[in-house]
């Protein structure tokens, strides 16, 4: 099913004033307080850096009511993929703003996940969590109920399944394929929110050449755990990390090198405070136009009056 609508400006001197505020604010500001305006709080004896949030912009109803959210992909920051836990891709352009506000979210499309009979996925089947696209524009979504691995050639494309590893059927239904991030050499990661049995770490699994082996380890950080992934523009791999506590969530985004199955120590690049942001779910890395490098993530908002669905941009200081 195919929509097109225009969302309208929402918030916008909020986010104006906090985009203000960022650029008057001497350098290092954010990092004395533990109180932000603009950026996400950072303590300093933490050791990581200040963070800037380029913009918030919280998501109205989509057609069809729902705003679950687990993955989003986006090359420049403007043109995004959506993608819900129910099933379905939402494409779309982002309008900015001064400062790189988000003004608007323009809907392109809203089509559903096909299974290999064409028929739209339903039940725990249709639960997607993440996404990647390759350079041929091939579609890749990891399912975390009935965990596996499909790919479309294009948006409303058959599933095509891509086999999978003897871990995938020992994995938690729920808590299974999480993230997915493919490399610059076209090797397809995916990482599971909980292990498929006790061990260290987060074991990840790479496709290539029409197969699935175990690869590298993702190391544990207290209670947080990998709910998305992407490769940088930087050829680094981004993991976005989230915790649950009584006040809400909180995530982080880790930062490493991958070499085949080697990965090295992390790098904390982000981390908010509890109930900051919402249920963050997607991320993808992109470079923007002075060269920097940002983190856009998209919230889910759990089909829950409470919680908001919102897109939120970062910019990474180092």
């Amino acid at each position: 099913m195919l929509t097109s609508c225009t969302i309208d400006m929402k918030n916008a001197a909020t986010v104006f004033l906090s985009a203000l505020v960022a650029a008057l604010l001497p350098a290092g500001a954010f990092a004395q307080s533990d109180t932000y305006f603009a950026g996400v709080v950072q303590h300093p004896a933490t050791n990581i850096p200040p963070t800037r949030v380029v913009a918030r912009y919280e998501l109205p109803r989509m057609p069809g009511g729902v705003n679950d959210f687990s993955a989003l992909e986006s090359s420049n920051g403007v043109d995004v993929m959506l993608m819900s836990d129910h099933g379905f891709i939402v494409t779309g352009r982002l309008r900015r703003g001064y400062g790189q506000s988000i003004e608007a979210f323009d809907v392109h499309q809203r089509v559903p996940l096909l299974d290999e009979n064409r028929v739209p996925l339903h039940g725990s089947r249709r639960d997607a969590e993440g996404l990647a696209i390759g350079r041929d524009g091939r579609i890749y979504v990891s399912f975390e109920q009935h965990n596996r691995v499909d790919s479309f050639a294009r948006l409303g494309a058959a599933a095509e399944s891509m086999g999978a590893h003897r871990d995938f059927e020992r994995m938690r239904a729920g808590r299974g394929m999480e993230a997915l991030a493919i490399a610059r050499d076209g090797s397809l990661y995916a990482i599971p929110e909980r292990p498929a049995r006790a061990t260290y770490g987060f074991p990840s699994y790479r496709y290539r050449n029409g197969e699935w082996t175990g690869s590298f380890r993702l190391p544990e950080d207290g209670q947080f755990l990998p709910v998305s992934a992407d490769f940088g523009p930087d050829g680094q791999l981004y993991v976005l990390e989230r915790e649950r506590g009584a006040r809400g969530f909180r995530s982080q985004v880790r930062r490493f090198h991958i070499r085949g199955r080697a990965i090295t120590e992390p790098q904390v690049i982000m981390r908010s405070e509890f109930g900051q942001f919402g249920n963050l779910e997607g991320l993808s890395v992109f470079r923007d136009w002075s060269g920097g490098i940002r983190m856009l993530m998209v919230s889910d908002d759990d089909m829950n009056a409470s919680m908001r669905s919102e897109i939120v941009d970062v910019a990474v200081n180092r």
